[in-house]
């Protein structure tokens, strides 16, 4: 197992185009394999997450949400996350090695 800090970034747009952040919470949670993690991503699969340090638990990605300008390395993953009403969100991952 490996441990991920993931962070949610809630994002509000101004009429002129400048986000903020509105929001944000993190947590550490554990997965098999980064490349499983990464595949959840991709696919915008939806699985339930108990956070290994504190009570952050829920959805890796909201349910019936797209995800869109996803970047990852090795360690690292980057992308936007849109819910079914249309409000985006940033999500960060980072492995912890």
């Amino acid at each position: 197992m490996i441990k991920i800090i993931e962070t949610n970034l809630s994002i509000f747009t101004h009429q002129d185009g400048c986000e903020i952040i509105k929001d944000h919470q993190s947590r550490v949670i554990e997965v098999e394999f980064w490349e499983d993690y990464i595949n959840e991503i991709k696919l915008a699969k939806s699985v339930s997450r108990n956070s290994i340090i504190g009570n952050l638990h829920g959805n890796t990605i909201p349910h019936d949400s797209k995800v869109e300008n996803l970047v990852y390395d090795d360690f690292h993953l980057n992308c936007d996350v849109i819910n079914r009403y249309g409000i985006m969100s940033k999500k960060l991952a980072y492995m912890i090695r």
